[in-house]
């Protein structure tokens, strides 16, 4: 078993590999990163299309298909920063942009990461939908 340090690093790496998944589409090969149970965790009164729990591998990488067509620009993911806390959480900061009637907007968002036995078992995502600002 990998230390404490070990550990925290893996799991960091898998959120990484999770989030480029986001950024440019889930492949595949990135279902080897959830455990068959993971559940993603989404909500925002904004699109109540898309709020509720996310099952499995194709219920998460559909949830990132719907987002992005839901957009009139797609789903753009900028990661700010990735900061372990223990051996199972991984907390990610990152702005997300989305497109609305033609007016691109920035969304801040953490999400938690909840990692083990090498796989992403939970994900919750909490935006600050009171700062929502425009792209710029």
């Amino acid at each position: 078993m990998a230390d404490a340090r070990g550990t925290q690093q893996e799991n960091m790496d898998l959120v990484a590999r999770a989030g480029s998944g986001i950024r440019t589409g889930f492949t595949e090969a990135d279902r080897e990163l959830f455990a068959r149970d993971a559940v993603f965790h989404f909500f925002n009164p904004q699109l109540p299309e898309l709020v509720g729990d996310h099952h499995g591998f194709e219920g998460i990488s559909s949830f990132f298909d719907r987002l992005g067509e839901t957009s009139d620009t797609g789903f753009h993911n900028e990661p700010h920063s990735l900061t372990p806390f223990g051996d199972e959480l991984v907390v990610a900061y990152a702005t997300n942009t989305v497109s609305f009637g033609g007016a691109a907007i920035d969304v801040d968002a953490v999400v938690v990461w909840r990692v083990f036995e090498g796989r992403i078992h939970e994900i919750w995502d909490i935006p600050a939908i009171n700062t929502v600002r425009p792209h710029e």
